[in-house]
């Protein structure tokens, strides 16, 4: 494979179009023969030819190699004939030439069809490579878009939590309206107790009076206190999902006592 690898890059070298190199071919040959018919028989000629047709079996497909064979055994046939007139009636040329023949077509056509699987390899190879290269590329751009998918989520997930630390800070507001208004009203009732306790005879009495609004003013503080609490709890992370506000103490529809 090494050697066929360099005789087809060093044939590419001297790549001719078609129409001449199919000329250069048919000179080498019967060049070939005119060696054969200079040398006579003394000399084997066969590596000629064999030489020319594996030349051109690197280049060509096989059906043009086995034309090349069948010229160069002819060529052969013929040079044989011309020189040995005598031998023509025997049986012996024409039987040389046809195994001549099969060497030539054995050999230019094997390593034609070689030749030929060698290219659709490096044509597979290199489609492999494009898509390979084309897969990356896919890949890359799936995670950039996963990446990008997964920011968007980020940004969504945080803008939620805004919104919803927002809606609960209002809520809060709204809720600690009331526990206000009525920790509001029991603070001026029990002023005004205190002011009247300054001249009153039974001052436990008052004091009685007071201790029931005092409970209520404490309970509302308390209240307060866990509205607070829950608006706290918001900027705490929340592993399970978003922090949201507790509808027990954060719904407006909840009641208090």
């Amino acid at each position: 494979m090494p050697v066929v690898a360099f005789l087809e890059k060093q044939a590419k070298r001297i790549a001719m179009p078609r129409g001449p190199r199919q000329v250069a071919w048919i000179i080498l040959l019967l060049t070939a023969g005119w060696f054969d018919y200079i040398t006579g028989p003394q000399v084997a000629s066969a590596p000629f030819y064999i030489l020319i047709l594996v030349s051109l079996a690197l280049v060509e497909p096989w059906g043009a190699s086995l034309g090349y064979s069948i010229l160069a055994a002819c060529v052969y046939l013929t040079v044989d004939l011309y020189t040995t007139p005598a031998r023509a009636s025997l049986v012996f040329p024409y039987w040389d030439a046809a195994s001549r023949f099969l060497g030539f077509a054995l050999s230019s056509i094997a390593i034609s069809l070689l030749v030929a699987e060698r290219r659709r390899l490096q044509q597979s190879e290199r489609a492999l490579q494009d898509r390979g290269k084309e897969l990356e590329e896919k890949n890359r751009r799936i995670e950039e878009t996963l990446r990008t998918v997964t920011r968007l989520q980020e940004e969504l997930l945080t803008r939620e939590r805004q919104n919803a630390i927002a809606e609960a800070i209002s809520t809060a507001v709204y809720e600690m309206e009331r526990p206000l208004a009525s920790a509001s009203i029991y603070v001026e009732e029990v002023v005004r107790l205190m002011t009247r306790a300054h001249g009153a005879e039974n001052l436990h009495l008052v004091l009685d009076e007071i201790q029931p609004l005092a409970e209520k003013l404490a309970e509302r503080v308390r209240d307060m206190e866990r509205i607070i609490e829950d608006v706290r709890s918001l900027r705490k992370p929340d592993p399970g999902g978003l922090a949201g506000p507790r509808p027990s103490s954060l719904d407006p529809e909840a009641p208090h006592a």
